[in-house]
């Protein structure tokens, strides 16, 4: 199975990674297959080494190849979208072999040098919403999908201070709040500057590391942990779903929705199934993450086709959904057609 899996990882390389690193060199009148073979293992290699050194004292070598890996995965795949246009053209207009050849590589560079800018950003997005059940206006702010040990010190200490300009009552955190085994709880302290209640959910990252990694690093913090949990703020109730358990449990071991509140449920994964149940229950509002709006254009369309909710705000029966398209990305900090997003969540009485 695993050489089976070896040789498919292969072919697959040689296809995207290798052909278009050959069609640039054929452009240029070399042929030679290594143009082929080489940007493949140069991916696997490091896709490998990372997994290898995955343990706490190499983390600097596996920092270096995790990153190499992402970053050649996201040049090989826009690379082998331009190659495919660039041919296209090519044909159709009879351009050069020159011309071509710097409109391909030329374009990818150009693309890659965006997401890698673009990744840096993080914007504040207000979100305006009518409500029930409540006597006063409630802003707060919703973040998700941070992955610390991907995003660094500087990108983090940006997102608080954005967070504290804002000056929400609260901010929820819906899931995959750390995504690698080397996240301590001094890194996760700085939050310790934000003075408001912080409610945190699990995502599906915070099960690829150890039982407890969570909990230890919050520790020091004011973070709750509020999975399976009915937290009462004011008029508002707000539900944490721990990422492994469905809605209907969840509420059942709760005694369901009190009708006579507002009630927020926080679900990591906007699951269509599991988005209906919600709306069935009587909740009100619902916040999600996950989908990171596919993070480099046009992955949102694949993403899509797995979660109809990909992004943004939806009214599913009486119940508003919003999808944030996530504060931080998987992988490095990389977006093209999306954003970094922090939800400025602004709940106001029914008129």
């Amino acid at each position: 199975m695993n050489i089976l899996f070896v040789i498919v990882a292969l072919v697959a390389s040689a296809v995207i990674f290798g052909l278009p690193i050959w069609n640039l060199a054929r452009l240029k009148n070399n042929k030679h297959p290594l143009w082929i073979i080489t940007p493949a293992v140069i991916f696997i290699s490091s896709f490998g080494l990372a997994r290898i050194l995955e343990q706490p004292d190499t983390i600097g070598f596996f920092k270096f190849f995790n990153q190499l890996s992402f970053y050649w995965l996201v040049f090989g795949l826009a690379l082998f979208g331009f190659s495919i246009l660039g041919l296209f053209i090519q044909k159709v207009f009879t351009i050069s072999h020159v011309k071509t050849f710097w409109g391909i590589l030329g374009s990818t560079i150009i693309f890659f040098v965006i997401t890698i800018v673009n990744g840096q950003h993080i914007i504040v997005k207000d979100l305006n919403l009518e409500a029930d059940h409540i006597s006063r206006e409630y802003q707060f702010v919703q973040i998700s999908d941070i992955q610390h040990g991907i995003t660094n010190t500087s990108y983090m200490q940006r997102m608080i201070d954005k967070i504290a300009k804002v000056d929400p009552e609260f901010v929820v955190i819906t899931g995959d709040f750390i995504d690698e085994f080397y996240v301590t709880r001094e890194d996760i302290n700085i939050f310790n500057q934000l003075t408001m209640p912080i409610y945190l959910i699990t995502g599906n990252h915070e099960y690829y590391l150890p039982a407890g990694t969570l909990e230890d690093v919050i520790s020091e913090t004011d973070i709750q942990l509020i999975d399976r949990t009915r937290i009462q703020y004011d008029e508002l109730d707000i539900i944490g779903i721990n990422e492994l358990e469905t809605i209907d449990g969840t509420l059942d071991n709760l005694g369901g929705i009190n009708q006579e509140r507002y009630t927020i449920i926080l679900d990591h994964q906007p699951i269509t199934e599991e988005v209906k149940r919600a709306a069935a229950r009587g909740a009100e509002l619902m916040l999600s993450g996950h989908t990171h709006n596919g993070q480099i254009w046009p992955m949102g369309l694949l993403v899509s086709l797995e979660y109809p909710f990909v992004n943004g705000l939806y009214t599913v029966s009486d119940m508003f959904l919003y999808v944030t398209q996530g504060t931080g990305t998987v992988g490095p900090l990389m977006r093209f057609g999306t954003s970094n997003e922090i939800t400025h969540i602004h709940l106001k009485p029914t008129q």
